[in-house]
């Protein structure tokens, strides 16, 4: 029941397939996760460089122009942009310490440069591809608060979401604090970036964090249950059903829910929730035992009557 593909890892060796730039290709071509590029772009990064070659390329004309007109030597190198491209390079070439390194040179040497939102944004991805998430999620954080209005920001947030998600446990029994930390920001992206077309993909983090945390819930809920300790393990299963109504659990939820309640002699409750379960799931597997339940409670009741 609990045993299922982690799509935020899949997710993750797809975006580094492009030395962890962005969405692939491949991304845009597979389901879930992966599937909410729009645009036929190969990385993030891509864009980032051909802004920097931009930016040299227009220095490289006024330095001509400039030498042209004076007749003196030409000025010189700007260490921004020259820093700038030789991290790049180091990052193309899956140097991601070294990368790191150049990249924090420029940021904290040249915080005036127009190339420091990438530099920090590149920063941030060379934890990512570092497999420290923890880190990297701090410095996409850096993005955002530091330079608000660049045009890297829905990028930075959303790597944020999907940083927090990977160092969360795969493993749903596990302590799933950075899951909900997720969730929080996801939230937060897809009301700050309405417009991102990255929604689609935070949607389906959504989903993935929303299944662990629903597991999480419904495994305490069956602990307590079959620990007999009923009354807990209501407020678990509801709890969950309200949070996850879409969860697969949900069902599994609201017959756990009658049992505690037919345990606690509550049987109008009992038959409540066994006859939700019919309505709203008549072919799940714990259906049929729900119909038998709700036909003993009723015979048993029906023989006590007569009895009388």
């Amino acid at each position: 029941m609990y045993k299922t593909a982690d799509p935020v890892r899949e997710h993750i060796g797809c975006l580094r397939t492009k030395r962890g730039y962005g969405f692939s290709a491949c991304c845009r071509e597979g389901a879930g996760v992966c599937s909410a590029r729009k645009e036929d772009v190969q990385d993030v990064a891509g864009r980032i460089c051909d802004r920097s070659l931009l930016i040299l390329a227009a220095c490289a004309v006024l330095a001509s122009g400039l030498l042209s007109c004076s007749g003196g030597t030409p000025p010189p190198a700007l260490g921004a942009q020259e820093g700038f491209i030789d991290a790049r390079r180091l990052y193309d070439r899956g140097k991601w310490e070294k990368a790191r390194l150049a990249f924090e040179s420029v940021i904290f040497n040249h915080p005036g440069s127009s190339l420091v939102d990438s530099a920090q944004y590149l920063y941030a991805m060379c934890y990512f591809n570092q497999d420290d998430p923890v880190s990297a999620a701090a410095e996409f954080l850096r993005v955002r608060t530091q330079y608000p209005t660049s045009a890297l920001v829905d990028d930075a947030d959303y790597m944020r979401c999907l940083s927090l998600l990977s160092a969360a446990p795969s493993n749903s029994g596990l302590d799933q604090e950075r899951t909900a930390e997720a969730v929080n920001e996801l939230m937060l992206f897809k009301d700050s970036h309405p417009l991102s077309d990255r929604v689609g993909a935070a949607d389906s983090l959504l989903q993935v964090a929303h299944g662990r945390l629903s597991v999480k819930d419904y495994r305490t809920g069956v602990l307590y249950h079959k620990m007999g300790q009923f009354e807990a393990s209501q407020i678990y299963f509801q709890g969950m059903i309200d949070q996850y109504p879409e969860s697969p659990l949900v069902p599994h939820a609201l017959f756990y829910m009658a049992e505690g309640q037919r345990k606690l002699d509550s049987l109008d409750n009992a038959i409540q929730y066994y006859e939700k379960l019919i309505y709203i799931y008549p072919d799940h597997e714990r259906t049929a035992t729900a119909r038998k339940r709700v036909a003993k409670i009723s015979q048993s009741r029906s023989g006590a009557q007569a009895a009388e």
